[in-house]
């Protein structure tokens, strides 16, 4: 509800000022002159009823009846017309005619209906509503089912990121967050989390309503492979199950589904289930680099160094720990450490990765800088 002047009030206003005018243009002499034209018409019209109804008509004199019952109409006609609206005496000669043949052929109904219409129309006009100082908008209604996105959606999470922060139209918002629903997992959460700080409800249900979508998700899979976990025997499917457990709890962590004392407990459950899973094959690589990774979370950084660099012996990809490698180093305050990492990485792998092609031009940039330690 919006105050002050608005589109409805403006345009009720210049109709009011129309109707107004119009009145002020059909002055008391028009309507005078109008009104003994109409008289001296019905005066010819009783002269001619009563000549028809003496039964002394012959043909000849019922000519000269229908011709002055004809120039009486065209009189009406002409007097009706002068006393109607500016607005309505347009087009002249249909509007002329068409009152001519209401008066012709409906005598004397069609003279003093249309003269009482006039009249009526004159003193008893019907004035629009006073324009209100505000306009009332009636509440839209919710969309049966969300906006058709396309499979390949049109932006990435920097655009999304950016429609979320700065555009002002609710809708746009809204696509943007439909849009996340096709981005990769560690994309979408972060532009999500953004989307539950929007101002308009419909945004924030609909990141809840994902962001929740995701929970249930990751919980029926821990669901299922517990499940699953209770009734193997076999120890290397115990060892697989394990592992998908670990990983399933990291990648929640990741996406940032669990924080606080909920995260601290998910990276425990991972390390007892991914410690059980290299105590039947200690030799895994991912397991041994799903190892490091939970470690590096726990700040357990000898363990995660040992882990990532035992990865890498038995085979994992250098792109894969080389960047872990670096951030242990870094937290280790190994600084040379952290440069001699970076370099080791193939450069067309950082075409891929732009926060990490980032972080490494600086460090490659001031590596030389820091004492080895």
């Amino acid at each position: 509800m919006a105050e002050g002047t608005t589109p409805q009030s403006r345009s009720n206003s210049s109709d009011l000022v129309e109707m107004l005018n119009s009145n002020e243009s059909r002055s008391p002499a028009v309507i005078r002159k109008g009104l003994l034209r109409c008289l001296a018409a019905v005066l010819l019209e009783v002269l001619t009823f009563s000549t028809a109804l003496s039964g002394r008509v012959i043909w000849l004199s019922a000519v000269v009846i229908v011709l002055i019952h004809a120039g009486a109409c065209a009189l009406t006609a002409h007097a009706l017309h002068s006393m109607m609206p500016p607005s309505q005496q347009q087009p002249r000669w249909s509007g002329l005619l068409f009152l001519f043949a209401i008066t012709f052929f409906m005598p004397p109904f069609g003279t003093f209906g249309m003269l009482g219409g006039l009249i009526a129309e004159l003193y008893f006009p019907n004035l629009p509503p006073p324009p209100k100082p505000w306009l009332s908008v009636e509440f839209p209604e919710l969309p049966h089912q969300p906006s058709t996105v396309a499979a390949r959606p049109e932006y990435g999470d920097g655009a999304l990121s950016a429609m979320l922060r700065y555009c002002p139209l609710p809708e746009r918002r809204l696509a943007a967050v439909l849009a996340v629903r096709h981005l990769r997992d560690h994309n979408d959460a972060d532009v999500l989390r953004l989307a539950l700080t929007d101002p308009v409800d419909d945004v924030r249900l609909l990141a809840y309503s994902i962001l929740d979508r995701k929970e249930q998700g990751f919980s029926a899979l821990l669901k299922s492979f517990i499940t699953q976990l209770a009734t193997a025997r076999d120890v290397g499917t115990r060892a697989k199950l394990q592992k998908r457990l670990a990983q399933t709890h990291l990648e929640m962590i990741k996406l940032g589904l669990a924080k606080g004392e909920v995260q601290s407990y998910l990276l425990s459950e991972g390390r007892r289930h991914i410690d059980a899973a290299l105590q039947v094959v200690p030799d895994d690589r991912e397991s041994l680099f799903l190892l490091g990774s939970i470690a590096l979370r726990q700040d357990d950084l000898d363990t995660a160094e040992k882990s990532f660099l035992k990865a890498q012996v038995l085979g994992m990809a250098l792109e894969k720990v080389l960047p872990y490698l670096a951030e242990v180093a870094f937290r280790q305050q190994r600084f040379s450490m952290v440069a001699h990492y970076l370099r080791a990485i193939d450069p067309l792998y950082f075409n891929t990765q732009p926060l990490l092609s980032s972080v490494a031009a600086h460090w490659l940039e001031e590596g030389n800088s820091w004492p080895p330690r």
